[in-house]
């Protein structure tokens, strides 16, 4: 019996190792499955835009998956995006803090700690970190970036410049357009201190580094009107429709005060002008209006229903029936007509005029900045049959 028992014992200890081996790979088995899963049902998420759910999905994916210095990092920017900033500080300092980490995985947490820092609002800590990285020259980009960012919500324009300026070539071509804001920015607060010689360096500033500036043109072109020099005022504003198709309206206003008198022959050359370039159903209106005041009613028609035909709009219609209802004899139709109009007229005035071609924001008021996004230069005037 002794002998038997003997005889089964390696046959046993073969039989628990195997058991053994065979639970462990099935437990491996079973948590590369939850974490396939995870991974995949993120991605169907991202398909489907839903960007909340797919970010958990791949937060449990990354949990699940093994702690490696990449899936860590990943971890900690996803739960930035999430919102979670706390959590993501936690990670990515304990990253930046492990000396086990070689020297270009210390730079990298801390650079992703400074974006933390940045979503937190916590501006002071992260420039000590982005001061300290953007001497570090394999840094100087993605420092240079972040330490711009910081001054720019800090609304410290002068620092954001010297940075922008410091690291002009590894920063790119399209940062110019940026730093020209941000002289403008400085150029908007000399106005408001009273410096309007400063001010108009700053524009200067902003036209050197970023020639093709709409927005350093129309405020230089704006404080040239309020020095009543009226006619520079128009050259800046001239300059502006020929870089930008989409700029009628903001030109508008600015042509509007370089001819107060609505009877000038140039208030009309210059409506022609900037119909011309930019195809803008308000200025078309004014157009029309001069023509009416300089060469009477009947050739504002003309030029009316040929604008129409071109591009028809609920602006350009309600100017016809203005100009039609002035003709008409019968009291009761009169009153339906100008109610049309009226109706017309509120709705065109309820809808935004600008939008943001990145995040879709919408406004009546033109903004340099998206105030949703935070983005430059993404605000267009709104196109169509009810917009410009």
């Amino acid at each position: 019996m002794f002998e038997l028992l003997f005889l089964l014992l390696p046959f046993a200890a073969a039989y628990g190792y195997y058991m053994g081996r065979q639970s462990v790979r099935d437990k491996k088995e079973k948590s590369s499955t939850v974490r396939n899963n995870n991974y995949l049902r993120g991605v169907e998420y991202l398909l489907n835009n839903e960007k909340d759910r797919a970010v958990d999905k791949f937060i449990a994916y990354l949990n699940e998956s093994d702690p490696s210095f990449e899936s860590n990092l990943a971890l900690g920017n996803l739960f930035r995006k999430r919102g979670e900033v706390d959590r993501a500080i936690s990670l990515h300092e304990a990253l930046a803090n492990n000396p086990k980490l070689d020297v270009a995985e210390n730079e990298i947490s801390r650079v992703e700690l400074a974006r933390d820092f940045i979503s937190a609002g916590l501006l002071d800590r992260a420039e000590r970190i982005l001061l300290d990285l953007v001497e570090i020259p394999r840094q100087h980009a993605a420092a240079a970036a972040l330490l711009v960012k910081v001054y720019e919500q800090e609304r410290d324009y002068h620092k954001a410049i010297e940075i922008a300026l410091t690291y002009r070539s590894v920063l790119g071509g399209s940062s110019l357009s940026q730093l020209s804001h941000y002289y403008c920015q400085c150029a908007v607060q000399d106005v408001m201190a009273g410096n309007k010689e400063t001010a108009y360096a700053s524009y200067q500033h902003a036209l050197d580094v970023y020639p093709n500036s709409v927005r350093a043109r129309l405020e230089y072109a704006d404080l040239l009107i309020k020095d009543k020099k009226l006619k520079e005022a128009y050259i800046k504003v001239k300059e502006v429709s020929e870089i930008d198709p989409n700029s009628g309206l903001l030109c508008l206003d600015l042509i509007r005060k370089c001819f107060p008198n609505k009877a000038d022959p140039d208030l009309r050359f210059a409506l022609e002008d900037l119909v011309r370039r930019t195809h803008s159903a308000e200025a078309m209106v004014d157009l029309v209006q001069s023509v009416e005041l300089i060469s009477g009613k009947e050739d504002a028609e003309v030029q009316l229903l040929a604008f129409i035909k071109e591009k028809p709009s609920l602006k350009l219609f309600s100017a016809l029936i203005g100009l039609r209802s002035r003709d008409n004899d019968d009291a009761k139709a009169n009153d339906v007509v100008v109610q049309l109009k009226s109706l017309i007229d509120a709705q065109t005035a309820s809808n935004p005029r600008f939008s943001c071609s990145r995040c879709g924001f919408k406004s009546r008021m033109m903004f340099w900045q998206c105030p949703s996004c935070r983005r430059w230069d993404t605000i267009t005037p709104i196109r169509g049959l009810d917009g410009d």
